[in-house]
């Protein structure tokens, strides 16, 4: 098992979005969330990055582990930065920052402190094989993100995370 939300409730304020969640997340598996608008399927997904630490007035109760060390990453003394450096969120709609294709790739290495060119290099090429996109690009590299399809700026997004 990759993560595992237990007995997992999340509010609004007064408002409970998420009412007792047990769900395992599998190492290697792919994992769909269905159901109808406004069910929770976003509150879910967005727990799992902390991306509900921004909004006011929230609150978290149960876990999220995530392993192998079985860490509780809803616990306030959690740093949600670290959480996000583990667990990655490509959005529905595109969005790609305003720099060229490498560098939306090479960003999370550098905020990391990688500075050898080499090294850099080789995680690009890397990620953006395993999104499906360096066939497409690996010309224009330092063409900027923007100007690729909706598709390539998805999976520009996937490779970045």
């Amino acid at each position: 098992m990759k993560a595992q939300a237990k007995a997992l409730n999340f509010y609004y304020g007064d408002f409970q979005a998420l009412k007792n969640i047990d769900f395992p997340v599998e190492k290697n598996e792919v994992t769909a969330l269905i159901g109808p608008s406004g069910c929770g399927k976003s509150t879910f997904l967005r727990c799992f990055n902390r991306m509900h630490d921004l909004y006011p007035n929230m609150r978290y109760e149960g876990e999220i582990l995530l392993y192998p060390d079985g860490v509780n990453i809803v616990d306030r003394h959690v740093d949600p930065i670290e959480v996000r450096m583990r667990i990655s969120m490509v959005f529905q709609k595109p969005n790609p920052f305003p720099k060229s294709i490498y560098e939306n790739v090479a960003y999370g290495l550098r905020v990391r402190g990688v500075r050898n060119r080499s090294l850099i290099d080789e995680k690009v090429e890397e990620a953006l094989r395993a999104a499906a996109l360096w066939g497409e690009v690996r010309d224009r590299l330092d063409d900027l993100a923007f100007n690729l399809s909706g598709g390539q700026q998805q999976r520009l997004c996937i490779a970045r995370a």
